[in-house]
Order: C-alpha cells, then sequence, then structure tokens
C-alpha cells in the first residue's frame, strides 16, 4: 500500500500543517491536519479492505507479422481501479494501462511484431480509494502466450521447386534409383545439375518404380545472437511448406525445433506454422539432412538447395507478401 501523487501532496500539506500548529498554535493544527488525517485513515481502510480483483484474460488467436489482434480481459472489482498491461518485445504496444469501472471487460489492439511464442504479463491492477489518496497494487502472473508464426510469402512459379512438384506428391510420383550418364530425349528437369558440374558431363537423376512418399523440408539457422536467422529460417520453410501444401503435395517437416510426420492439407499447414513459431536456431540430424528433398540454410543469407540445386530463397519468393 503506497501514497498516490494526490496523496504525497496531502501529506505534505498535514505535515505544514503540524509545523504551522507548533508555531501559531492548535488552531492552524486543527484547520488542516485533522480533516487530512481522517481523509488518509478513511482512505487506508477503504483499500485495506477491498478484496483482490478477479481477472481472466482472453488470449488472441495466433498470427503473422504486421497483423492485428484483440487482448481481452474480464476484470470484476470494486470501487477505483486501473489496469496495466506489459508484453514482450515481439509484440506492440509494449505496455498498456485503461481505468477500470467496477466489473469491466477490456480490450485494446496487439500488432504482432516478431515470430515465436510470446509470453504475456504480467498484469498489475491498482485500486484507489475514493479520494486518490492511497493505492494498493495487485501482481497477476501469466503462463499463456501469444503466437506469431513465420511470414509466408508467395513462391514463384517455374522456379526450382517447379521440378520437384512435377516429380513429387503426384500419382506418377518416382522414387530415386540412381544417377547415370545424359541421353537424347531426357528431360531437363531430371538434369542433376551438382553432380554434372563435378564431372563435366551431363549426368540425370533416374527414378524408379512410383512412390506416394512425401516431400521431406528441413531446415537450420546458424545461431546469431539476434534471432534473425533462425526468424529466416522458418520464414522460408513455411513459405515453402504452404506452396507445396497449395498443390495437394505431402509433406514432412524437420527443423531444430522438432519433427513434423507426413501430412496434407490445412491441419498440416496449421502444425507446421505452430512448429515453426517455435523452433529456435540450431542444426537437425544428418539423418534428416540425407532424406531432405528441400533443404533450407540461414546464415547471413537464406540459401535452398533441393535437391541437389542450391539457389537463394530471395529468388523463389513471388513478393505478394504474408499471406493467413
Amino acid at each position: 500500500m503506497r501514497l498516490t501523487r494526490r496523496g504525497t501532496l496531502v501529506a505534505l500539506a498535514t505535515l505544514g500543517a503540524f509545523v504551522a500548529g507548533a508555531t501559531f498554535g492548535a488552531r492552524a493544527l486543527n484547520a488542516v491536519a485533522a480533516p487530512s488525517l481522517v481523509a488518509f485513515a478513511y482512505a487506508v481502510v477503504v483499500v485495506w479492505r477491498t478484496d483482490q480483483p478477479r481477472v481472466e484474460r482472453l488470449i488472441p488467436p495466433a498470427g503473422h507479422p504486421g497483423e492485428t489482434r484483440r487482448m481481452q480481459f474480464n476484470v470484476a472489482t470494486s470501487g477505483t481501479a486501473e489496469l496495466t498491461d506489459r508484453l514482450p518485445a515481439g509484440l506492440r504496444p509494449r505496455s498498456h494501462t485503461t481505468p477500470l469501472l467496477g466489473d469491466d471487460h477490456v480490450e485494446y489492439d496487439v500488432e504482432y511484431a516478431r515470430r515465436g511464442a510470446h509470453a504475456v504479463g504480467p498484469l498489475t491492477i491498482r485500486i484507489t480509494d475514493p479520494l486518490g489518496l492511497v493505492a494498493r497494487r495487485f501482481r497477476y502472473e501469466n503462463d499463456k502466450e501469444v503466437l506469431v508464426y513465420p511470414a509466408v510469402t508467395a513462391i514463384t512459379d517455374g522456379g526450382a521447386l517447379a521440378g520437384l512438384v512435377d516429380q513429387s506428391g503426384m500419382p506418377d510420383r518416382q522414387a530415386f534409383d540412381r544417377l547415370r550418364e545424359y541421353a537424347p530425349g531426357d528431360p531437363l528437369r531430371d538434369v542433376n545439375w551438382k553432380t554434372t558440374a563435378k564431372y563435366g558431363n551431363l549426368v540425370v537423376t533416374e527414378y524408379a518404380a512410383e512412390d506416394q512418399g512425401a516431400v521431406t523440408v528441413v531446415g537450420e539457422a546458424t545461431p546469431d545472437g539476434t534471432g534473425d536467422n533462425a526468424d529466416a529460417m522458418a520464414d522460408a520453410v513455411a513459405s515453402i511448406v504452404t506452396y507445396l501444401l497449395d498443390v495437394g503435395i505431402e509433406v514432412e517437416v524437420a527443423v531444430p525445433g522438432g519433427e513434423l510426420p507426413a501430412g496434407v492439407g490445412d491441419r498440416q499447414r496449421q502444425a507446421a506454422l505452430d512448429l515453426l513459431a517455435r523452433t529456435p536456431p540450431g542444426q537437425v540430424g544428418t539423418d534428416a539432412i540425407a532424406n531432405a528433398d528441400v533443404h533450407v540454410v540461414a546464415e547471413g543469407e537464406t540459401t535452398v538447395e533441393v535437391r541437389g540445386a542450391d539457389v537463394r530463397y530471395a529468388d523463389l519468393v513471388g513478393g505478394r507478401g504474408v499471406t493467413a
């Protein structure tokens, strides 16, 4: 329990009255100090007897960076009160204060600034007496979090992923069998450019029987102290996974934050975004990399290896912005 600014001013005036009373007699003391002491006694009793307010926080749904959601509270209190909420760096504003009028419903806009699982709070409620002299604070810790997904950017048509789409996840998918020399009539999309550059002769990837297996997307990010590489990796993996799922391909994901079994459709998209919102920087196991159809690496610049072909992620995106 503490004095408010008003309470501090009144306390100083009361102290002055005591000084005046000691100097000029009890009449000055009775004129100012006595009413002030009564007011302080009333204020202390009122605030002390006020029950702790009940608060229910309603967490807004997940979203992407740049989107806005509503943070909401249901508060049950009495008397004069003020609510202050504090948010982490990935959300804006960093704090919000609003007066309360008894039992109240409070809401305010929150901008999603950065990917992550952001723990919100603590929340404080400041109770004051009707005269505004004495205040008491109640603090509410919180175990809830706001989930901000990676930015999902459109992938260009005809890019490095186009050949993967042609060969993967469709009824005519073929599994890798062996490498061989190029023969007239072989499609250029089957040329393994990495091996070709190594040996100097055109080499193609030959595929075996039809296979309905999933496309494996793997992401890694070098720790950089700021989280920028992890964000860039998550953005790239989210964009690529969304692109593949949109064309009906079964996708599985492996990132430093965990693995996602193969799946298709909106449920798989949701699970991938949840995983990528939480993933830290780091590496994955060698087995995951060996089995990857798409390997994303963020270390300053984000690169994507699509079955042996290396491209810059910036060259894959279509630039149509963030999508839900």
